[in-house]
């Protein structure tokens, strides 16, 4: 897919960038000019995909920083490799995130919290250290967040997924309800079912993958790029009135039944 946007420039964070929809991300702003942090827990990945992006980027800032975003010195980490190199983050993709399976009857504790961690409550408090620290002082900003349909629909045997994804678009509408007056949008992306790492068990089920092309309006699963398409127009100046907003990108499944 060739991307049309200008964001020459623009510095980008995207967490969970070592592979799926923020590796593709990554590879999206760069095609179009921007300066790239790539942050992700896989110290080796991430720092093997930041050199080969960029060797095909080589105008562009590429930096890979080690991180899990849970942890509060990891995103002090993360600001502290913005400083030392562009000194400016424009647009935020936070795209770290986990799925997680479970009969609610059977639910733990301890799972429930580390699904609730990583994909709700790392994204609050990103989005908190690197507004205070770039975006209001610079009066601008975007802001995109990865939610899922599991944030909308129901899904059996997934309680703390769609708690953690539902959350995620919840926080999505207050933070650009107070954030608007410092020039930030804030805005979140809700996939359905894409092509990455995270369902390759599922994708190697004939069954599942008949039933899912099937069910889905458009007969395929999304594709990376579907979602990296739309964090593009989020961070553009074509969505400058636009906040508070999810955008399912789903193919249609979650349009009927």
């Amino acid at each position: 897919m060739e991307y049309n946007f200008n964001f020459k420039g623009k510095s980008v964070l995207i967490t969970g960038a070592a592979s799926g929809i923020g590796l593709e991300a990554a590879k999206a702003y760069l095609s179009c000019g921007a300066d790239v942090y790539m942050s992700d827990y896989n110290e080796e990945a991430v720092t093997e995909k930041a050199r080969e992006l960029f060797l095909q980027y080589s105008d562009s800032v590429v930096v890979a920083v080690a991180a899990d975003n849970t942890k509060e010195e990891d995103i002090e980490k993360i600001a502290s490799a913005v400083k030392e190199n562009t000194g400016r983050i424009d647009i935020l993709v936070n795209n770290a995130g986990m799925s997680h399976s479970a009969y609610s009857i059977n639910e733990s504790r301890a799972d429930w919290g580390k699904v609730i961690d990583l994909n709700l409550t790392s994204q609050f408090f990103m989005s908190q250290k690197i507004a205070n620290e770039f975006m209001i002082p610079a009066k601008s900003g975007k802001i995109i967040n990865t939610c899922s349909l599991g944030g909308i629909l129901g899904i059996p045997s997934a309680a703390a997924y769609s708690a953690s994804k539902g959350g995620v678009m919840q926080i999505t509408k207050s933070l650009s309800c107070e954030w608007a007056r410092f020039g930030i949008t804030v805005n979140a992306v809700c996939p359905g079912f894409v092509e990455t790492p995270l369902i390759k068990n599922e994708m190697a089920n004939e069954k599942w993958m008949a039933y899912m092309t099937k069910r889905t309006p458009m007969r395929r699963l999304a594709k990376p790029e579907d979602v990296a398409g739309a964090m593009l127009f989020f961070a553009s100046d074509m969505a400058s009135y636009i906040t508070g907003t999810s955008l399912v990108i789903d193919g249609g499944f979650s349009a009927g039944s």
